[in-house]
């Protein structure tokens, strides 16, 4: 059911109130019946929100900090209209402005869910599209390229332990490599993928300690605070998305770390 229907029903019973209020207590049921049908819209409506949150966390990458801050805003908007649920039913007027305000972040949310799934069907075909992976049944000794690929490919595939082991190796192997934080970085990524928040964490700190001046600093302070996000530590993260900001004014992380921050 759409938010428009939703707003527009609100609006009828925002009208029908003075109405009730003169008629006096014989219209009592008829009000009654009318917060009735918002609260059941509104129990409509979170449930509609809560499939799209499932359905958005399984289909576009986890990783990616706008959608982050998008299903975020889905939980705050299913955490306030359960908030409007109680008081709708308690028979507070002022729930119903309320929820008519929701009805229109709903709606603003709901064309940011298909302006986001547009973009996925379109990344689908050019994932589709793009060449497999090569699979080594055998890692040549002594080549960097074909040892970080095969890491990465094991990744790709969700071989999160296999593909630790390959990226470390290739980190203790080839410490001085262009490609040596890169490594590191993905040994966090691949804890971070296996939801071990903490060990991610530890790891994306070497990427900084061990390669200060790598490419993959910004990216791994990013992930670090998208753990933090994930550990409950909200304080840390912002700390941490804040720091990135100033750091790394220009960088691609710093525009998702200003997502996270409620900036523009």
């Amino acid at each position: 059911m759409s938010c428009r229907f939703i707003i527009i029903a609100l609006l009828l019973i925002i009208i029908a109130l003075p109405v009730a209020t003169v008629r006096g207590s014989s219209d009592q049921k008829d009000r009654d019946a009318q917060f009735k049908l918002a609260l059941d819209e509104l129990k409509n409506e979170v449930v509609i929100l809560e499939r799209q949150m499932r359905d958005m966390q399984q289909t576009l990458d986890r990783n990616s900090g706008q959608l982050t801050a998008l299903i975020n805003q889905i939980v705050d908007n299913v955490n306030a209209i359960r908030q409007a649920q109680s008081r709708v039913a308690e028979g507070s007027a002022s729930a119903i402005n309320e929820v008519n305000g929701l009805g229109e972040r709903i709606g603003s949310t709901n064309q940011r869910i298909d302006r986001l799934s547009e973009q996925v069907s379109e990344l689908k075909k050019l994932v589709e599209n793009l060449p497999k992976l090569p699979t080594f049944t055998s890692i040549t000794p002594g080549n960097p390229d074909q040892l970080f690929a095969a890491a990465y490919g094991d990744y790709s595939r969700g071989n999160y332990d296999l593909a630790i082991s390959e990226f470390r190796q290739y980190v203790e192997t080839y410490p001085t490599s262009e490609m040596a934080d890169n490594a590191q970085y993905w040994v966090g990524e691949c804890l971070y993928a296996k939801r071990q928040f903490n060990d991610a964490i530890t790891e994306f700190d070497k990427v900084v300690t061990l390669f200060p001046k790598g490419d993959k600093v910004p990216g791994a302070r990013f992930k670090k605070g998208m753990a933090l996000m994930e550990l409950n530590q909200p304080e840390a993260a912002r700390a941490e998305f804040t720091a990135i900001t100033k750091a790394f004014p220009r960088s691609n992380e710093a525009v998702l770390a200003r997502q996270q921050l409620g900036e523009k």
